[in-house]
């Protein structure tokens, strides 16, 4: 079994698998990858099961050594990946040697970039997941001189294999969502303003929400608490626009007005602050 040394952690690199289901009615938030598409992606690369634990690392800028050899491969953001100084692009096999060092400079574009390994990384599983909560597991993040134990699977796949070109962003995302239950308490205008006009992202983001910087004006009446989702978009007293993420709580208060897609949380993390979208309805 290797041992997988974090030299440089970065801001905020953590274990994710598919996630805890069925755990809602204990108040356990969902957690799983931010970038669903892309962490499915690393695992069928790697040929494993789509839900597998993966690195998820936050903006890069992270600095890894092995100390045994093994396959990797990274999904997700655009990211310069360097093994002892060779250069390699996302979505492409990489093979590791033994006592190499792997280092990731910050991201040219995109927020979370997934690191599947051909085998498995030997985390806790708390509740039923490897994916790391603060409180819930023993780390709520790695820092540096952490180690994660892995093994390799005796199975190689070709370097060649299933090479997948890295995608950029377009100028203008479109975030796929459904009507909330409260969508249609708006009135026209306020629909219309919502699934017509971009929005921004402010700097206010991390795994349980982001919030949008411009606000909805509204006269709705409150809410008891609700259940929520990673995904939900929440519509606050004051007219602030909160989009749930996969660290977020189960149960809120304010109004639920949309609730985006799995590919529209996928499409929504890799967006930096002050970056613009529209909602695009799901008829």
């Amino acid at each position: 079994m290797g041992k997988l040394v974090f030299v440089k952690a970065g801001l905020f690199t953590t274990i994710q698998d598919k996630g805890r289901f069925d755990l809602v009615d204990k108040g356990i938030p969902l957690s799983g990858p931010m970038d669903e598409e892309a962490f499915h992606l690393a695992n069928l690369l790697v040929r494993k099961d789509p839900g597998a634990a993966c690195l998820e690392i936050y903006m890069g800028n992270i600095n890894l050594y092995f100390t045994e050899s093994c396959q990797i491969v990274c999904t997700g953001a655009n990211a310069k990946i360097e093994v002892d100084s060779k250069v390699y692009a996302t979505n492409e096999i990489i093979n590791v040697s033994a006592y190499s060092r792997l280092n990731i400079s910050p991201f040219s574009q995109g927020q979370w970039l997934y690191m599947a390994i051909n085998g498995t990384f030997a985390s806790e599983k708390v509740l039923g997941s490897q994916s790391f909560y603060p409180k819930i597991t023993p780390l709520s993040k790695f820092s540096n001189s952490d180690m994660l134990f892995y093994s390799s699977s005796p199975n190689t796949i070709p370097s060649d294999f299933a090479k997948i070109k890295s995608k950029n962003l377009p100028q203008m995302v479109f975030i796929p969502a459904y009507r909330g239950p409260s969508f249609t308490s708006l009135n026209k205008k306020q629909q219309f303003t919502l699934t017509n006009t971009p929005f921004t992202l402010s700097t206010i983001q991390n795994r349980m929400g982001i919030h949008l910087v411009e606000k909805l004006r509204h006269e709705l009446s409150e809410l008891i608490s609700s259940p929520v989702y990673p995904g939900t978009v929440q519509l606050t007293h004051a007219g602030k626009i909160i989009i749930l993420m996969k660290d977020a709580q189960v149960t809120g208060g304010y109004h639920r007005i949309l609730q985006l897609s799995a590919s529209g949380i996928s499409r929504l993390s890799q967006l930096r602050p002050f970056s613009n979208f529209k909602f695009k309805l799901i008829e």
